[in-house]
């Protein structure tokens, strides 16, 4: 999972990261394996990374404030969320006496929050912020929010990625994700992820092929798709100049439905398909 392109040039948030990944990939490694020992090594393992993480934000918190960087406080704001995400999935696993099925979720989530956190975010501390060139319509957030995201996390080449008009995916076996729009719009974002798409997403991310997709890797899909809906959401407040909110996405099945657009990405690694419902208030 590390590469030397996530480094910031840092030496000790860099070597706090490569730590932070090396534990992770022990976890992951462990959830494949199932030796001797595996319950134990796993609660042990995400104790480390549920610690380390927070003596790690602090660190880097610290070397922002010294820096005077201008995106602190945006920043801190993303750790606070996700050590509270942390915390519930802990008390989901703990609740269940940390049942493969909880410990699964737990790093599905973290591997994808991790990945795109540092090869984002991260960089951004180090790195001078450019004014963004917003995109326009519905159709050009969408791209660009998806294609962005999807290199972050899987260092996607960017040049085979594009919007289609047609495709042949039939997307009969395939993971759906949908969100709630709030704040100044309504409305909702569907994705469809077809499972070829998943298993070598999950390659990229994390290193290894799924025989079956379960709750590892539809809790990593969750956060891919938690992740994109803020991007969107993002970029649809700044080009309208309002507030554009989101709930926490949930799984759902790919309905039959015409949605006000749909919009077809060929991603490199197949096609992701986003349907979009939006209504403004103002």
């Amino acid at each position: 999972m590390w590469k030397e392109s996530l480094r910031i040039g840092v030496e000790k948030i860099d070597d706090q990261h490569r730590a932070l990944f090396q534990k992770t990939e022990e976890l992951l490694r462990e959830i494949c394996d199932r030796g001797v020992g595996h319950k134990e090594k796993c609660i042990s393992a995400i104790l480390f990374l549920k610690e380390y993480a927070v003596n790690h934000f602090a660190d880097e918190e610290d070397y922002q404030r010294s820096i005077g960087y201008i995106g602190f406080a945006e920043h801190k704001k993303l750790h606070v969320d996700f050590v509270e995400n942390v915390l519930l999935h802990e008390k989901k696993m703990v609740k269940s006496d940390f049942a493969e099925k909880e410990i699964k979720e737990f790093t599905g989530m973290l591997v994808a929050w991790l990945l795109y956190h540092v090869a984002g975010a991260d960089q951004e501390i180090v790195q001078e912020r450019k004014p963004l060139d917003t995109p326009k319509g519905h159709a050009d957030i969408v791209s660009h929010s998806v294609f962005d995201v999807l290199n972050k996390l899987a260092a996607l080449d960017s040049s085979p990625m594009k919007k289609v008009e047609k495709h042949d995916e039939t997307f009969d076996e395939s993971l759906a994700f949908e969100v709630t729009l709030t704040g100044d719009v309504s409305g909702y974002i569907t994705y469809a992820y077809p499972l070829t798409f998943v298993k070598q997403m999950i390659n990229s991310m994390m290193g290894f092929t799924p025989e079956t997709i379960d709750e590892l890797e539809v809790s990593a899909l969750f956060e891919v798709s938690n992740i994109i809906s803020g991007a969107i959401c993002g970029q649809i407040a700044t080009e309208k100049n309002i507030r554009c909110g989101m709930k926490t996405p949930f799984m759902t099945q790919r309905l039959d439905v015409q949605p006000e657009e749909r919009i077809a990405l060929d991603t490199g690694k197949g096609i992701v398909e986003v349907d979009l419902a939006i209504t403004y208030k103002k």
